[in-house]
């Protein structure tokens, strides 16, 4: 599957954190990063200011939800504190944007090591905020590749 990858961090080195998170996403496949990394304001205005910036993975995995779980998965195993609250600072954020399957909303039960995060697991794809945020978009537009997951390029 490719899939569409949003990653950001604003606590600590945040340039030292995308560059793990790439890495370790390359421990779920192929991945082409953005040439673009955008520093933004934190949007609830209360933390630092993020790093931003995206990549598309190809992945053997088919399931979207096994492919967020697996994210959810690096940014734990990056010090990523979820229980800090939803808008709280972090040191890296990977958010599942879209990918070449059909787009929906899922709900199911978390895993036993993700039951930290709560009972339940959802999933939104297309992210239902990423066409409005251009830290998502401008790093997007850059990677120029007409192509990539599945013909879905973010409008203008």
């Amino acid at each position: 599957m490719k899939a569409v990858v949003a990653l950001g961090s604003n606590l600590g080195d945040r340039r030292a954190h995308l560059e793990a998170g790439l890495a370790a996403l390359r421990m779920l496949g192929a991945v082409l990063p953005s040439p673009l990394v955008m520093e933004t304001a934190d949007e609830s205005g209360l933390g630092p200011a993020y790093l931003n910036t995206v990549a598309i993975l190809v992945s053997d995995e088919t399931d979207p939800c096994r492919l967020l779980e697996a994210l959810l998965r690096l940014e734990l195993a990056a010090g990523r504190d979820r229980q800090a609250g939803k808008n709280a600072p972090r040191t890296l954020d990977l958010d599942l944007i879209t990918t070449d399957g059909p787009g929906g909303r899922w709900t199911w039960e978390a895993p036993a090591d993700l039951r930290i995060l709560g009972p339940e697991l959802s999933l939104e794809l297309p992210h239902p905020r990423a066409f409005s945020r251009p830290f998502v978009l401008e790093p997007w537009k850059a990677l120029s590749d007409p192509g990539a997951c599945g013909g879905v390029i973010p409008k203008a």
